[in-house]
């Protein structure tokens, strides 16, 4: 049967394919490159780079044992020594002892201050900051120790879980409290954030919020009649801290002071 010629389809181009494929042995195939065929460019796509944006900035703190800090900056504490003894069946590598001045600043018959000697179990293991400290105190059930990073001033206290650290900011050449972040034994380092809130003096002023205060801190119930301002408040709270010898007591302290001045 004749076939149908297609009117748009060209008598010469049907015949030069014609002739190619007679010409074309029967048992070889025919390979084309991309040079042989007119094919349309292929479009090139734009390479598009993405640029990730920086995580917000922040301080980084190695931690370091209890043990090897103290070895490293006890000349910088006036109220603590560490006491060096060879006791059969103690590993001093372990064992940290320290003479801690007594904190009434008594003295014995021969005027040397009175110190009371704390023993510390595990010290290579008991995390710390790895700063220089400003000041740090012993109590029975744990250690305090302050820093400075910048700006942020780091309220640390070493309790049997890791190490709790309150932020605080100076304000009128008192530290405020403004969080609070956690250290677990087995961290290498601690990120504190760089942005710092700032207590503006019209906060200070302003009064305080006596009914949360007396809700938060039961012990400020015999004097909320003296206090008015946020200010008289930061100055009762952190003068009753100051003879406070008790970690759960100090950080009670400051919460109550991060709550009240959100």
């Amino acid at each position: 049967m004749e076939r149908i010629k297609d009117e748009g389809e060209k008598p010469e181009m049907n015949e030069n394919l014609s002739q190619l494929v007679r010409e074309t042995p029967a048992d070889t195939g025919m390979v084309f490159s991309e040079t042989d065929l007119d094919l349309p460019a292929e479009e090139v796509q734009p390479v598009v780079q993405v640029v990730e944006e920086a995580a917000p900035a922040a301080n980084v703190i190695g931690i370091s044992t209890l043990a090897d800090w103290f070895e490293a900056n006890t000349q910088q504490l006036d109220n603590i020594n560490q006491v060096k003894v060879a006791i059969r069946g103690v590993n001093s590598d372990k064992t940290l002892i320290m003479a801690v001045k007594d904190v009434d600043g008594e003295v014995d018959a021969d005027g040397n201050d009175k110190r009371t000697l704390r023993v510390f179990d595990n010290a290579d293991t008991i995390p710390v900051l790895n700063l220089t400290p400003i000041k740090m105190d012993v109590y029975n059930n744990g250690f305090q120790i302050i820093y400075q990073q910048g700006d942020v001033f780091i309220k640390t206290y070493g309790v049997r879980t890791g190490l709790i650290c309150t932020l605080c900011t100076s304000v009128n050449g008192q530290l405020v409290p403004y969080a609070v972040v956690r250290v677990k034994k087995k961290d290498e380092e601690l990120a504190i954030p760089t942005e710092i809130p700032t207590i503006t003096t019209e906060k200070l002023a302003a009064a305080a919020d006596l009914e949360s205060l007396q809700l938060l801190y039961k012990q400020s119930a015999k004097a909320v009649e003296t206090l008015s301002t946020n200010q008289t408040v930061i100055d009762w709270l952190l003068e009753r801290q100051a003879s406070v010898t008790d970690i759960n007591h100090h950080l009670q302290i400051d919460n109550v002071l991060i709550a009240l001045l959100k």
